[in-house]
């Protein structure tokens, strides 16, 4: 027995396939073509430019993406509590002098 399979983008799907690509998706009874249907689902994840360090910190970095603003620390448990938030402190103030200065920069 045979059947016909309407396939969306088929051309797109045909030309991945004799590359050798897999394909995952849908197969359903279509009731307005009245055939069977297979179509791709699309799973190419969105492509982010990476990250730019803005700064370098005593403890970590300052960096942007596509969304945010990021501050990454990392600070060694043998420093105690105090060394630690002091360190924190300065860090901070570090970020938003060069989130500052940069403002400051690109506006001129």
């Amino acid at each position: 027995m045979k059947k016909f399979i309407f396939i969306i983008n088929a051309l797109d799907i045909i030309a991945g396939l004799l590359r050798g690509e897999k394909y995952e998706g849908v197969l359903y009874w279509d009731k307005e073509s009245r055939s069977i249907t297979f179509k791709a689902w699309n799973r190419k994840a969105p492509k982010h430019k990476k990250h730019t360090k803005i700064c370098d910190l005593d403890c970590g970095w300052l960096g942007e993406s596509d969304l945010h603003i990021e501050r990454h620390e990392k600070f060694p448990k043998s420093l105690g509590l105090k060394s630690i938030i002091r360190l924190m402190d300065r860090d901070h103030e570090q970020s938003t002098d060069a989130l500052e200065l940069r403002e400051i920069i690109e506006s001129v």
